[in-house]
């Protein structure tokens, strides 16, 4: 009986941390898959040679971001459009690229928001680059916990480079830096 009660207090104790555990997990997770989608993005842009053009849509809790790559041309000698459609991701088919789906998914992620939709740019097919004009501001998603305690920002630089740091004002996550 002794035994169980010390192990109710413990479990008490303990419940706290496990909450702030699983709050980081699902931000993390959100945040990883994001950005796997950026870099598949980038080398696809540059293996197929034709642009590719990231969109975060949706709301701030039921968020999507999608890649769509520039079609082939329809006929010989025909332009390659430089900036594709925006990816609409209640249309599955309109987030392809090089023929695989790419999109990740918020509605399910409980608990994980990002702060603005709507934000969008475009690879270049010379080299990952972001194209001209899309680099001023550096493109950036702002991830947010469900509490808003913590928060994750992905930044693109004009490179095509995504980096993942934690966002000014908010608790520390391991393994990011800060902004």
């Amino acid at each position: 009986m002794v035994t169980l009660a010390v192990l109710a207090i413990l479990l008490a104790a303990a419940q706290p941390s496990f909450a702030d555990f699983f709050e980081r997990y699902r931000l993390r997770s959100a945040v990883d898959d994001t950005f796997a989608v950026f870099a598949n993005a980038r080398q696809a842009a540059v293996e197929a040679d034709r642009n590719v053009r990231l969109s975060v849509g949706g709301t701030t809790t039921a968020w999507c971001v999608g890649a769509v790559q520039a079609a082939e041309p329809g006929t010989a000698g025909a332009l390659v459009e430089t900036i594709p459609a925006a990816c609409d991701c209640t249309a599955a088919a309109s987030c392809m690229v090089g023929g695989d789906l790419v999109v990740v998914n918020g509605t399910g992620r409980t608990g994980v928001s990002v702060a603005a939709v709507g934000e969008d740019f475009t690879y270049d097919s010379k080299g990952g680059t972001l194209a001209v004009g899309d680099w001023t501001p550096a493109p950036s998603i702002q991830f947010l916990s469900s509490t808003e305690r913590y928060g994750l920002t992905v930044v693109v630089s004009a490179l095509g480079q995504a980096r993942t740091c934690v966002t000014a004002g908010k608790r520390p996550v391991p393994g990011y830096q800060s902004c």
